[in-house]
């Protein structure tokens, strides 16, 4: 059985929905492209944590897309990056990280079951190539008030560390970020 190491956990489908109100919050960013250089060489800020520290990741943001304040977000959340969408819900990238003994197997488990329990359809897509290595990617539409959503998830399980990768955007837009969100999706990498 695995162990999870903190009391609260945040599987990708608890981080989201707070980040769907976040998203439409924020006013103020950093231009996502001039920030990339220096947010995948500078070290994340990581949960308070008595486990060694985690492999420092980042990835490579779409062009174009500014940086959410760090200060906005939930403390498992360590960077977020907002494009530009029709609607007054933007699309968005962020990851987060949150300390996990087990596999990767064992995390989408836990993952599908509270989906299942909240009654949200959650699809496992299968594996997804990144820089740091083999990862799982998957798929939940959810309903908010700007309209249903989409969200697609990379998760990688690491050295005692779940990093979750959210890419996500209302359905209806979806598309037009598919190649933005998988490119930036397949970047995420160690830092050293």
């Amino acid at each position: 059985m695995p162990k999870i190491r903190k009391t609260k956990t945040y599987p990708s489908r608890w981080i989201c929905p707070t980040l769907l109100s976040l998203v439409c919050l924020l006013s103020t960013g950093t231009n996502a492209q001039a920030m990339a250089e220096q947010f995948t060489e500078a070290a994340l800020p990581m949960p308070n944590s008595t486990a060694t520290q985690p492999p420092k990741m980042g990835f490579t943001p779409p062009e174009g897309w500014r940086m959410g304040e760090a200060k906005d977000l939930p403390p498992a959340v360590q960077i977020m990056v907002i494009g530009k969408g029709i609607a007054a819900y933007p699309p968005s990238i962020n990851l987060a990280i949150e300390a996990y003994e087990g596999s990767t197997k064992s995390y989408l488990k836990i993952v599908k079951s509270i989906n299942e329990k909240e009654g949200t359809r959650w699809k496992d897509l299968g594996a997804i190539q990144t820089e740091a290595g083999p990862a799982s990617l998957s798929q939940v539409d959810i309903s908010t008030k700007w309209g249903e959503a989409r969200m697609m998830h990379v998760i990688l399980v690491k050295q005692g560390y779940a990093y979750i990768m959210t890419a996500s955007a209302l359905k209806s837009e979806f598309p037009q970020f598919y190649k933005d969100f998988f490119a930036a999706m397949r970047s995420l990498r160690a830092i050293e």
